[in-house]
């Protein structure tokens, strides 16, 4: 029963984003990975177990944390999202960059922006964009151009203008209109139409 109704709020909540099928992820296993890692968490065994647990794209991401406002839901997940994802940010330190950062790429594609689960990822990545960045545009540069955009749509995407972003945005075409002249393109078109250009819902408003 409770494995239908899990199905059933999926396909409910996929839907929302033009799919309809179930991409389970194995939670206990994530969870268990997570209170290990945390308790020992310098250790690579832990931390890949704990890495490789976490979703690895955004029909996972979403289906693992995204809040369902359904009456008996288990939020669990949803209440993990933030220490998943600061874990992942803070104690998943010796796994090899360019794992790293291609499985943080791959998960943010196609990703929408919203409150909650993806914004704490979304704030994950500028982190690691400036912590490990050749490791974050080499796994860019691997993407089909339509990816890259799709990356880089998520990254930009913002309700509001920013100061902050704004400098990030100068900071990061200084810094690489040299060296990837043609991902630096794809970027500043994102920057253009996403940032101060979303709702913070995902939704669709004039």
């Amino acid at each position: 029963m409770k494995k239908s109704f899990f199905c059933a709020a999926m396909l409910l909540l996929l839907s929302k984003y033009g799919m309809a099928q179930c991409f389970p992820v194995d939670t206990a296993k994530l969870n268990r990975s997570f209170r290990e890692v945390s308790k020992l968490p310098n250790t690579l065994e832990r931390q890949k177990a704990f890495f490789d647990a976490f979703p690895s794209n955004w029909r996972e991401f979403i289906g693992t944390y995204q809040y369902v406002p359904e009456n008996n839901y288990d939020l669990t997940m949803y209440g993990h999202a933030f220490e998943h994802i600061e874990a992942l940010k803070t104690k998943v330190t010796l796994v090899e960059d360019s794992v790293y950062c291609e499985k943080l790429v791959h998960i943010a594609i196609r990703m929408p922006y919203e409150a909650d689960a993806p914004n704490h990822f979304q704030s994950l990545l500028h982190n690691v964009m400036w912590r490990k960045m050749d490791g974050m545009l080499n796994a860019i540069s691997k993407l089909r151009k339509g990816y890259q955009m799709q990356f880089w749509q998520f990254y930009w995407s913002n309700p509001v203008k920013s100061k902050n972003l704004e400098t990030e945005y100068q900071r990061l075409l200084k810094l690489n209109s040299d060296t990837h002249p043609e991902q630096m393109k794809t970027m500043e078109i994102a920057f253009q139409y996403f940032y101060d250009g979303v709702n913070i819902d995902g939704g669709y408003r004039f």
